[in-house]
């Protein structure tokens, strides 16, 4: 697996470094730390799996890098990696075809997270763009409860676990939420280790036992 990181913040370039090792310890990792030098790592060697670009490089402007990214080498995922929490530029970043938006401000087990999720294929939305206010007050009720296993979901769990309530089938679940069936399996494992339980029906029955409901 090739990857190029194009961070001008060495601190946060060996830190991306260091997580993408602890997934695949064999992946050959190019650094750069301007556009121009990204671009050139990826002209490198063979087809890079993943780019991470910071998109306050000093030879670029705003998202103009990302731009430039996918018109060179449109194939090539790219991730932004951003320190900003400006939800209308990680929106934007997406709507340019960025393959994710991780926000430096994760913990470095989130970023892990994040950065499987995308070397899995799936494409990495902050949960600041999809966590509606209805969802918000569900949660924030759950966790004043002070007890309830649900407060350990993350809210890309939480869109989820609605969805799987409802009896669908992870590509109904897909065809829903925007992602695929191999991103509703991804997101349900790691529901049922949070949970502990065995399988989707135990998910199903503890989610109506806390809401309250019955199973139709």
């Amino acid at each position: 697996m090739r990857i190029v990181i194009a961070d001008h913040h060495p601190l946060v370039a060996d830190a991306l470094t260091q997580y993408l090792r602890s997934i695949d310890p064999s992946a050959e990792i190019a650094v750069a730390t301007t556009l121009r030098g990204a671009l050139a790592r990826l002209s490198e060697g063979g087809r890079a799996q993943l780019m991470l670009l910071d998109p306050d490089l000093p030879d670029a402007e705003g998202l103009s890098g990302l731009t430039s990214v996918r018109e060179a080498f449109p194939s090539v995922p790219v991730v932004i990696v951003t320190g900003s929490g400006q939800v209308r530029a990680m929106r934007r970043a997406l709507e340019l075809g960025a393959a994710g938006v991780i926000p430096k401000t994760y913990s470095a087990t989130a970023i892990i997270k994040a950065l499987e999720f995308v070397l899995a294929g799936e494409r990495h939305v902050p949960a600041s763009l999809l966590d509606p206010p209805m969802l918000r007050e569900e949660r924030a009720g759950y966790a004043r409860n002070g007890h309830d296993p649900l407060a350990k979901l993350t809210p890309h769990e939480w869109r989820v676990l609605p969805e799987l309530a409802k009896g669908l089938s992870n590509a109904e679940i897909a065809a829903n939420l925007g992602i695929t069936p191999a991103g509703v399996a991804y997101h349900l494992k790691s529901i049922f280790k949070k949970l502990g339980v065995p399988n989707r029906g135990r998910v199903i029955a503890l989610y109506h036992e806390l809401h309250g409901t019955t199973q139709d």
